[in-house]
């Protein structure tokens, strides 16, 4: 026993270092709940918004699709898929311009467009405004 206490008292620095490495380890973990709690609070704010502008109104889910998938109850913003078929293939038209007489026109237009602006290149600009004095 009393080795013990010699041990510790010649190398009181390895204790302390394993003292301070807790402690980063700790601080580590706790950052990183916190990162994850945030980025979750984010997440379900995104999906409000993503499903207000899909719904176009704050509508509740159909029980049938709830109890058809547990996972719909994992948060309140989840998106259930919708009931309706999957839309067929696009049809080709016979009337209107053929592709190749739009790609033409697309092309003259493009070969008529100027060259340069007036203006610098919005990377210049950014570069321009990183290099500028603070407060300028």
């Amino acid at each position: 026993m009393n080795d013990l206490n010699a041990l510790d008292q010649n190398y009181w620095f390895a204790s302390a270092s394993l003292f301070v490495q807790l402690a980063f380890l700790i601080a580590g973990v706790w950052f990183a709940l916190n990162i994850l709690k945030t980025l979750r609070a984010f997440q379900e704010q995104i999906g409000a918004l993503l499903k207000l502008s899909i719904t176009g109104a704050a509508s509740d889910r159909s029980s049938t699709a709830s109890a058809t998938r547990p996972l719909a109850d994992a948060s309140p913003y989840w998106l259930a898929p919708s009931e309706s078929a999957p839309p067929s293939a696009p049809r080709l038209e016979d009337r209107g311009p053929a592709r190749v007489t739009v790609a033409r026109r697309k092309m003259v237009l493009w070969l008529q467009a100027p060259m340069t602006t007036t203006q610098p290149a919005p990377w210049r600009r950014i570069v321009s405004w990183l290099q500028a004095p603070a407060g300028t």
